[in-house]
């Protein structure tokens, strides 16, 4: 059984992992306390730790009390080749996105989309090899500005709206959630004139809400992320690298 841990700022994202599997996965305000109670007596044999930010190291230690520590950075060792040049700045969570979706869709081209904060597109292609991505404005980012950078633009609600807002508040979250849907579709659609084939998964907090638009050909997996992860985890020990401290 191993323990998978993506550490945000608020809360933890968990799963425990069974012959490669997740078996048991749930949202937990970040800390030892509150991962302690929904463990319960599982003891895992693994357990592999990413965060956007810092890993404070009393969690770690805590951690070390229940099962030799991973802790999985952009630049960790993965089973994609790789053509992105700064390998260093690569975000954890862009990287197990990669790594999920090629696993998923083997000898195809796939795009990973990650709807949280901001937004991220990360591309393997049919041989396997991250090709890089873009990053831009998440939904809530996207309203959040236009009211901050703005004299007298109110901040809106982020909801599904239709594409032509009959007011100020309609036309604001117009632009956010339907610009989202057009950036999402214009992507897939460029990206598809070199790979026809090419499999596109989205993952991410906003996923559910911007789904319902995106058609039949992209598949949604709220695990993608956990599941790269996990997927690293299991690479990193093939190589005999898996130890505490490995892949920072």
């Amino acid at each position: 059984m191993d323990l998978v841990l993506d550490i945000g700022n608020t809360r933890t994202k968990a799963a425990l992992f069974s012959e490669g599997r997740p078996v048991c996965h749930g949202f937990l305000a970040s800390g030892a306390d509150a991962l302690g109670v929904w463990l319960g007596d599982v003891r895992p044999n693994r357990i592999a730790v990413a965060s956007s930010g810092e890993v404070d190291e009393m969690v770690i230690t805590l951690l070390q009390r229940l099962a030799p520590v991973t802790q999985l950075g952009g630049a960790s060792p993965s089973p994609l080749r790789s053509a992105y040049t700064t390998p260093a700045t690569l975000g954890v969570d862009r990287s197990a996105n990669a790594v999920a979706a090629w696993n998923m869709f083997r000898n195809r081209a796939s795009l990973s989309i990650d709807l949280g904060t901001c937004i991220t597109y990360d591309l393997v292609d049919h041989t396997g090899t991250y090709r890089g991505g873009a990053i831009s404005p998440g939904l809530r980012m996207r309203a959040e500005a236009m009211h901050t950078y703005t004299a007298r633009l109110p901040k809106v609600e982020v909801v599904a709206v239709p594409l032509l807002g009959t007011d100020t508040i309609g036309a604001l979250q117009s632009g956010v959630f339907n610009g989202v849907l057009a950036e999402i579709h214009g992507y897939s659609k460029t990206l598809r004139q070199q790979w026809p084939d090419l499999a596109v998964v989205i993952t991410g907090g906003d996923a559910t809400l911007v789904l319902p638009g995106l058609g039949s050909r992209i598949f949604a997996d709220p695990l993608l992320t956990l599941r790269g992860l996990h997927a690293l985890l299991e690479h990193q020990h093939a190589l005999g690298a898996g130890s505490s401290g490995a892949g920072r």
